[in-house]
């Protein structure tokens, strides 16, 4: 969702991910307004399709795991060079996860519980 400041026209003069003040405004992709902005700042633009492009990647990968996980596809059924990057982006994706999560009761190695 992208968020508009608006000027004394209500015409769109910035944009941003994120409301940073009470002043801004929730927008659709399909608000005149906007898509003008967007098209005399093609670098916002720009931003704003890697952003997107990002969230899709991570949607694609999940949809990949569930069809590996339901068995409608066969990992090994990708070619190699497709299963280095998924590999590697799980790992990484996992070393994330990892530093993360605070909720880890036991250190790895410790199987005491009291």
């Amino acid at each position: 969702m992208l968020y508009v400041l608006r000027d004394d026209n209500n015409q769109v003069c910035a944009v941003s991910n994120n409301p940073l003040s009470n002043e801004w405004e929730q927008a659709e992709m399909d608000d005149e307004s906007l898509k003008l902005f967007l098209q005399n700042n093609p670098e916002i633009s720009t931003d704003i399709m890697e952003s997107s492009d990002a969230d899709f990647i991570r949607v694609l990968e999940d949809v990949i795991d569930l069809l590996i996980d339901k068995q409608i596809i066969q990992f090994t059924e990708f070619p190699d060079v497709v299963q280095a990057k998924l590999l590697s982006r799980r790992r990484y994706r996992e070393s994330l996860r990892s530093k993360a999560d605070t909720t880890r009761l036991l250190e790895d190695g410790d199987n005491t519980i009291f």
